[in-house]
């Protein structure tokens, strides 16, 4: 399938056989892109967009959201919704691209209809790479009505041809993963959680995009290193597939302080392997950085902020974070969402993806809200005992409890 026929000579791009742009000359693209000096929405855009098509989708991000800090009309937010919607889809997270381009959608219908039908059209391709064709047809035959009406030739034959070839966009399983769970695997409509779909035939739990290559780089390392982890059943490209691991989380057990024991075990056991040969980042600079994104994307929902921060917004939060960061970190390997959900009877850690170091109070913190929230003050004190360390410092579990507001 080709679709470059129509692509003006002067753009920096084509579209590919999946219908998402690439660059006609990368070298020089990205040649453009080191001199650039954006000071303005309009450069900041550009460069966002260059950076994507080059493949640099952390650095297209943080242009874009500089960009999305500086719009100043609806206008100009609905574009780069659109634009981060792209970026998070061209690097395989369907997620935050569906939650971009539905707000794109909303707020151009509501404020702007000459942008609606780029953004039916975008979600529409979106949700056609994730196996749901009516719901993509429906948006992409809107966004034809509406192209066709403004009777412009160019859009109107993108979005026909997205149309023609729907099936096509779907995204397909690696053949290694295919082998395992066939070609199109049934899902579970009565299992959430675990990061992941949970496939009915045989149990397998599986992931896509950065954050399943993420968690395998990390779920090899702990093995490497003696923590209990998931068998990994299969990984290729972006697609991990991890076995069903026998016995449930922590959460709902009834012996509170077995629960805090087996918790203190399990993050003593994390915390003492040796941080100077774990490779990956979660340090503040780290964690502050993806926060900033998450409130600047509009990520974050208040109404999920603990009571005690119930009065603030996310960009309070974050500037309250800014403010009163910790001068030193000690730091050691940390799993980034030790909860009870995240710790299966037997003491096997799952949901790794953002383990690295950092500092011990970003689990100490999460571990002994959650423990005193859902078991008491025996889990509590059974958790203390277990991991060695009774007199916890209050200043820090608060801070590393007000981060996690963000995430």
């Amino acid at each position: 399938m080709s679709v470059t026929a129509h692509d003006p000579p002067t753009r920096p791009y084509r579209f590919d056989e999946r219908l998402r742009m690439i660059p006609v000359d990368p070298e020089s693209l990205a040649a453009r892109v080191a001199v650039a000096d954006p000071h303005d929405f309009v450069g900041l855009r550009r460069l966002g967009i260059a950076l994507m098509l080059l493949g640099r989708h952390d650095e297209a991000l943080d242009r874009l959201d500089q960009a999305l800090e500086l719009a100043d009309t609806q206008q100009r937010r609905i574009t780069v919704w659109i634009n981060l919607g792209d970026v998070y889809r061209y690097r395989g997270e369907p997620g935050p691209a569906e939650v971009l381009y539905r707000r794109a959608l909303e707020a151009s219908r509501a404020h702007d209809p000459d942008l609606v039908s780029f953004a039916a059209h975008h979600l529409g391709k979106s949700l056609a790479e994730q196996h749901r064709p009516r719901e993509a047809r429906e948006l992409l035959n809107e966004a034809l009505r509406l192209r066709v009406a403004d009777g412009e030739p160019e859009l109107i034959e993108s979005t026909r041809t997205a149309l023609d070839h729907l099936a096509d966009l779907a995204l397909s399983l690696p053949p290694v993963v295919a082998d395992l769970l066939g070609p199109a695997p049934v899902w579970s409509a009565e299992h959430e959680g675990r990061g992941g779909n949970l496939v009915r035939a045989g149990g397998y739990w599986i992931k896509r995009g950065p954050a399943a290559v993420a968690e395998y780089e990390r779920l090899t390392w702990l093995r490497d290193h003696g923590v209990a982890v998931p068998e990994v059943a299969a990984f290729a490209e972006d697609v991990l597939v991890l076995a069903d691991v026998d016995g449930g989380s922590l959460t709902g057990a009834g012996d509170a302080a077995a629960v805090g024991t087996l918790m203190g075990r399990v993050l003593r056991r994390v915390h003492d392997l040796p941080v100077d040969r774990c490779p990956f980042d979660s340090g503040l600079d780290v964690s502050l950085a993806r926060a900033r994104r998450a409130v600047v994307e509009g990520f974050v929902d208040p109404a999920d902020f603990d009571d005690d921060h119930r009065d603030l917004s996310p960009a309070e939060v974050l500037a309250r974070l800014r403010d009163r960061r910790p001068a030193e970190e000690d730091v050691v390997v940390t799993h980034g969402d030790f909860t009870p959900g995240n710790v299966l009877a037997g003491g096997v850690l799952i949901d790794v993806a953002v383990l690295g170091r950092g500092d011990r109070y970003r689990d100490l913190a999460l571990a002994h809200r959650d423990l005193a929230e859902d078991f008491g003050a025996d889990a509590v004190a059974a958790f203390g005992a277990a991991y060695g360390l009774s007199d916890l410092d209050a200043d820090r579990l608060y801070y590393y409890r007000l981060l996690d507001e963000l995430f």
